[in-house]
């Protein structure tokens, strides 16, 4: 992940509390409505975590989150011999007291800002499609401690509407020999013959109903027993590795593609698995699962 190399720079600055006041790097309509807000923070990426938002644009001029300057940009134009990368073009902005903001997929044969400061009415690139896209979008990401620890933009932007609370699909336990899905709102029975991991499916629609975002937070019950908690805000970098909370990796957050609850310690007979799922509107889902477990180990 390209911002990884951002940890590299010198954190010689005063953190304190100082925030700057952002705003959405791209808006087809008036607040509170973000259209087009296709993917959110800490998604799961198949090996990784997805470090910020992605906005559906083309050819859309893009200002600065907060006003700041250059920190570093890269165009195709730089070394056309070189592959474009997985960002495609790109830029990074700084913004004061460790405070940086980056932006991925910029259009080629527009305008980038390559230096020098930025206000916050400065057009400093236009959406595209450039480098690893898969449609043209804008991926923008926020950062502090100079890149050491990722936030999700929607906890710093203003508000963005959503009434859709998120919705929960089945659990999936995977073995070598088959896929068990489990199904809530009605009695499952299953046969384990050691502990598996269990994931679960769940998506956030937004604003519209076809996008299949990610979530703020998950929580879940076995049995009455206590609750776990996930909040999908920060990623620090730490060991070499980005981890949500500061202990997580990624691997024990998700398992292909699904959000991953962990092996979980079902008794012989009926067990009730209750799950609550959260955007960060905090429209919630909650569903439970009744499931009727032959142990034999």
């Amino acid at each position: 992940m390209l911002v990884s190399a951002l940890t590299l720079l010198p954190a010689n600055e005063p953190q304190a509390s100082y925030q700057p006041r952002f705003q959405w790097p791209l808006q087809q309509e008036k607040l509170p409505a973000i259209h087009g807000l296709t993917s959110t923070f800490a998604e799961s990426r198949y090996d990784h975590f997805h470090n910020g938002l992605d906005i559906s644009s083309l050819n859309q001029g893009i200002k600065p989150v907060a006003s700041g300057s250059v920190l570093y940009s890269r165009h195709s134009d730089d070394d056309p011999w070189q592959p474009v990368p997985g960002p495609g073009n790109y830029l990074f902005l700084g913004h004061g007291q460790g405070w940086l903001s980056g932006y991925y997929h910029l259009k080629a044969d527009k305008p980038l800002k390559r230096r020098g400061l930025v206000q916050n009415d400065t057009i400093i690139a236009y959406s595209g499609n450039s480098g690893h896209s898969a449609g043209a979008h804008l991926h923008f990401f926020m950062a502090r401690d100079h890149g050491r620890e990722i936030l999700n933009p929607l906890s710093l932007l203003p508000p963005a509407s959503d009434s859709l609370a998120p919705v929960i699909g089945q659990l999936v336990i995977k073995t070598p020999q088959a896929n068990t899905l489990i199904s809530h709102s009605r009695l499952e029975n299953i046969r384990l013959s050691q502990s598996w991991p269990v994931q679960v499916t769940i998506i956030d629609p937004g604003l519209e109903k076809h996008t299949r975002r990610g979530i703020y937070q998950l929580e879940w019950s076995l049995n009455n027993g206590a609750w776990e908690k996930r909040q999908y805000d920060k990623l620090y970098f730490k060991n070499g590795d980005w981890l949500l909370e500061q202990r997580y990796p990624f691997e024990s957050i998700f398992q292909y593609g699904y959000y991953n609850l962990g092996a979980l310690d079902f008794k012989q007979g009926l067990n009730r698995l209750q799950l609550r799922a959260r955007d960060i509107q905090q429209n919630q889902t909650e569903v439970l699962y009744e499931i009727n477990v032959n142990k034999e180990y």
